[in-house]
């Protein structure tokens, strides 16, 4: 029984029996050894040796060693060997063996053998798994760990964070290779604005929206500094649960270098956005990539309309073929870049100048990307270029063709270039001047005497300023003529400042030196003696004073005044006194040494500078002039005509306070002679009778002064009214307020007249009635249409200077035509040569001009003839007889007769009475001036009573 079951437990499990004694050599299988073997009981007999000879030979000797250590130890055995069948098959078995030591015997070995083929072959295999899989995750995390890699394994069951690898200690996280942390403190170290997005993800992914999830998000470690982490995985589902399984990597440096990066794309957008020249990416084709604003704006297209053409489209046909020259070079490798100037088409079709720099960028394997180019608009600077090649050869046609001589010269004066009229003008030709020094041939000479001027070219090149010598000097030609220039000598530096050289610039104005000295002579003399006039004489005065100041000499100062002069003026005319004035002054010249000076100061007033040792010196002289005037004898058409001359002597002190102060002397002591019944002179002496006239001379004459430099000068006004009172206009009439009241003009017009103060004093009026009007105007006092008359001075009138001064300031006031009008004074004054243009000037700005004082001269109907002007204002004292002188009466009817001819209004002035305004009305007056209507007023005064309707109240 018990054998059987050992059968079929042998023949079920693959195994059998054995047995060995080792004293006796004999060895026993039961049948499941032998059908491991492969063998049959029946055709083989066991032993030792053939028994072991069915193992392989590692497991022989694996089986031997296992034998020899229980025979030593008196143990068992058990391992798995090989063993190959008899039909050559190999299987793997069990081999169990156990030792029985016996007394004095040799041990009894026994055991057993298991086939555990398949079991072994599927824990081979199942080990050879493992082994390769141990090898390939350790591959694997060699790999990922080189990579920066970390495995993560999110447990979403137990809420934990698992990171395996070298990551941790990389991230400072943990010194092991796995780390485990809770979720929600994995997620507060979570940069808050990157939160919610990852989780957003990882939502996205457990909810199947997403095959996996992918995420990258600040790190902010306690103590460290923040990381940027990448980190990726997929859903497990695990017998434990879900699990989310992935990688995670530092990505801080990547993410720097991306920042970095698109710092440096912005910069680059903001540079070209910014930048003041254009700048285009282009294609190898030659398509625009990219542009910026400042390229827009060259060419005049938009970003969009741009990026659509190609610069072949835009580049001027002319200039196409050398650019492609250039771009084949560039892409063949023959250049690194190129420069060049051409032309764009502008969108709106005119041509635009650029100058165009450009580079090649290839990739890393040589292979072209697109061209940088950058684009300058030199369109102004082509335009400044053509206009400086236009002027620097209008400069050399002008150099030629000017009529002032020019001259170069280097910084060491020698001469470099000189023009044909600079050749011309020094009397040389330009190829004998080249090279010459400029002082060598360029001599300067005193406008008026024999003697060399100092060379101003050495000052100019030492100290770079420029100089000119004193107007008309002149310049020795090289035939040693003389020419009077004007000149300039300018420096020329170079751009660090220093002096190169420098330019003289002149012109002959010999001819404008000679009328100049015409002109002069003219200014200062009578154009009807020849002797000098006012002007002269006050200048010859002032040189003659200094002499005597000096000690050089001694002289005096005559004033003459015609005896009888009008006379011959009434009864024949002007032309007779001309001549008699000429006449006059050839014989009284003729008296005088030529140190000696005789002048015409006005109408038949003469006046003389004496040289002379003492009073009697002059005393002859004045003697002379009378007799030599008495003894004339003057004739004119068959009328003869005896004039006289009265003298005042004064002498030319050197104590006096001014030459003005003589004048006074010598003008109070005429008067004297004068006063002294004609035709003599008288001296002045202070303590004689002709002191305390020259004193109040001199009161008047400061009072005149103070006047105007203190503005102790006002205008009072007198309204001129039409026939029914209204007014028209006022008249400003000139007063003195001094500490002691209002003076009026008799107390210092004559004065004033004598002292040729009286152009002064008129611009003086003319200036405060201007501002009068504007005053007024301002404060709307002054009444619509009033318009304010002004008195010139005959020798005003007669003065040029004057006139251009008098239109000067009319413009520059703005004074309005209708506001004002000029009373000139019927004299002599109106047939000066500038009357008619002073007068023509006036009315042709629309000023009225009115001849004052009519009738009061023989021939005033006949200068009516000659003057044109607008009206005509009759003489006060014609008007003041009307009641009772006939003659008066007859004169002012021709007067209203005459004016209506002319068309010509009419003023009657000093109109006192309501019988003479009667008179006047009868006789067609129609204005009217005088007591009877306003009486002279402070212009507040007059105008604040304009709004009364009764002028006349006044």
């Amino acid at each position: 029984m018990h054998r059987t079951s050992l059968e079929v437990l042998e023949r079920h499990a693959r195994a059998g029996t054995w047995a060995y004694d080792m004293e006796t050599a004999d060895l026993s299988w039961s049948d499941g050894i032998y059908a491991l073997y492969g063998l049959d009981r029946d055709s083989y007999t066991p032993d030792i040796e053939s028994a072991l000879s069915f193992y392989t030979p590692s497991s022989q000797k694996l089986l031997n060693q296992a034998i020899e250590t229980a025979r030593e130890k008196g143990t068992g055995y058990s391992l798995n060997v090989e063993i190959r069948r008899a039909d050559g098959e190999h299987r793997f078995v069990q081999a169990i063996g156990q030792v029985e030591l016996r007394e004095g015997q040799a041990p009894l070995l026994a055991g057993a053998l298991l086939d555990v083929h398949d079991q072994t072959l599927a824990q081979n295999a199942s080990s050879a798994r493992e082994r390769r899989l141990f090898t390939e995750t350790k591959r694997w995390r060699t790999a990922s760990e080189n990579a920066g890699l970390g495995l993560i394994d999110i447990d979403l069951e137990e809420d934990l964070y698992r990171i395996y690898g070298k990551f941790n200690s990389r991230i400072g996280l943990s010194f092991a290779d796995e780390s485990a942390i809770d979720r929600e403190k994995w997620y507060s170290w979570i940069h808050e604005d990157d939160r919610e997005a990852r989780q957003a993800l990882i939502r996205a992914h457990i909810a199947g929206k997403t095959p996996d999830y992918l995420s990258e998000y600040r790190l902010l470690l306690p103590d460290r500094d923040p990381i940027w982490v990448r980190e990726s995985g997929s859903l497990v589902q695990t017998d434990e649960g879900r699990r989310l399984v992935g990688t995670i990597s530092d990505i801080t440096a990547r993410r720097r270098a991306q920042d970095a990066l698109r710092q440096s794309q912005r910069r680059l957008r903001q540079t070209m956005a910014n930048a003041p020249t254009g700048i285009g990416l282009v294609s190898p084709e030659g398509r625009w990539l990219s542009v910026n604003q400042a390229l827009c704006q060259i060419v005049g297209y938009d970003e969009i309309e741009l990026l659509q053409t190609t610069f072949q489209e835009l580049t001027h046909p002319e200039d196409l073929e050398s650019d492609l020259a250039y771009v084949h070079d560039l892409l063949a490798g023959r250049r690194l870049g190129y420069r060049m100037e051409k032309r764009y088409f502008h969108k709106r079709g005119h041509i635009v100048d650029i100058q165009l720099d450009v580079s090649l960028l290839r990739d890393e394997q040589g292979e072209p990307l697109y061209f940088i180019s950058h684009i300058q608009d030199i369109s102004e600077r082509k335009q400044a270029h053509h206009e400086l090649f236009e002027a620097k050869e209008l400069a050399e046609v002008t150099f030629e063709a000017i009529g002032e001589g020019v001259i170069r010269v280097d910084h060491s004066g020698a001469i470099t270039d000189v023009n044909s009229a600079g050749a011309h003008l020094l009397g040389a030709t330009r190829e004998q001047l080249l090279g010459q020094s400029f002082g060598a041939v360029v001599r300067f000479f005193d406008p008026d005497e024999n003697r060399p001027v100092a060379d101003p070219m050495p000052e100019v090149l030492a100290q770079g300023d420029r100089v000119r010598v004193p107007i008309f000097t002149r310049l020795q030609r090289s035939d040693n003529t003389y020419i009077s220039i004007v000149d300039s000598i300018s420096p020329i530096h170079d751009d660090t400042g220093v002096v190169r050289g420098a330019v003289f610039v002149f012109q002959d104005i010999s001819e404008a030196r000679r009328m100049t000295q015409e002109l002069v002579h003219q200014a200062s003399h009578d154009a009807l003696t020849g002797l000098p006039n006012r002007r002269g004489f006050d200048e010859a005065l002032e040189r003659t004073w200094a002499r005597v100041q000096q000690g050089a000499l001694n002289a005096f100062v005559m004033y003459l005044d015609l005896d009888h002069f009008k006379t011959v003026n009434d009864t024949c005319g002007h032309s007779a006194g001309d001549e008699l004035l000429r006449q006059i002054a050839v014989r009284l010249r003729a008296l005088l040494r030529d140190s000696d000076v005789l002048a015409r100061r006005g109408g038949d007033e003469f006046a003389a500078i004496v040289h002379a040792r003492n009073a009697e010196g002059a005393e002859i002289v004045a003697d002379k002039f009378i007799r030599t005037v008495a003894d004339l004898g003057f004739e004119f058409e068959g009328r003869s005509f005896t004039v006289g001359v009265s003298i005042g002597v004064a002498a030319l002190d050197p104590g006096l306070e001014s030459t003005e102060t003589a004048l006074i002397h010598a003008d109070a002591a005429l008067y004297v002679a004068k006063d002294s019944g004609r035709s003599r002179y008288n001296f002045y002496r202070p303590d004689g009778e002709t002191g305390a006239e020259a004193a109040q001379y001199v009161n008047t004459s400061q009072l005149l002064h103070s006047g105007l430099e203190e503005d102790q000068f006002t205008l009072y006004l007198q309204a001129i009214v039409d026939a029914e009172g209204q007014r028209l206009g006022y008249e400003a009439l000139l007063r003195y307020v001094g500490p002691n009241g209002v003076i009026g003009p008799d107390a210092f017009l004559p004065t004033a007249k004598r002292l040729g103060m009286m152009s002064r004093i008129d611009r003086w009026v003319i200036g405060e009635a201007l501002a009068l009007i504007e005053t007024y105007e301002q404060r709307g006092l002054w009444p619509e249409g009033c318009y304010l008359s002004i008195n010139l001075s005959p020798v005003s009138v007669a003065d040029p200077q004057f006139h251009a001064e008098l239109v000067n300031l009319l413009d520059q006031r703005h004074a309005q035509a209708g506001q004002l009008m000029f009373e000139i004074t019927e004299s002599d004054a109106l047939f000066g040569d500038h009357y008619p243009e002073l007068i023509q000037n006036l009315r042709d700005r629309g000023f009225g001009v009115w001849l004052d004082d009519f009738a009061s001269g023989y021939n005033s109907f006949d200068m009516l003839k000659r003057a044109s002007v607008d009206g005509i204002k009759i003489d006060r004292s014609f008007v003041s007889g009307l009641e009772h002188d006939p003659i008066d009466r007859a004169v002012v009817r021709s007067i209203s007769d005459i004016s209506r001819a002319l068309e010509l209004g009419v003023i009657a002035e000093g109109v006192e009475t309501e019988a003479v305004r009667q008179l006047l009305a009868r006789a067609g007056m129609e204005r009217f001036q005088g007591y009877l209507f306003h009486r002279p007023e402070p212009a507040e005064a007059a105008l604040g009573a304009a709004a009364s309707p009764a002028l006349a109240s006044n």
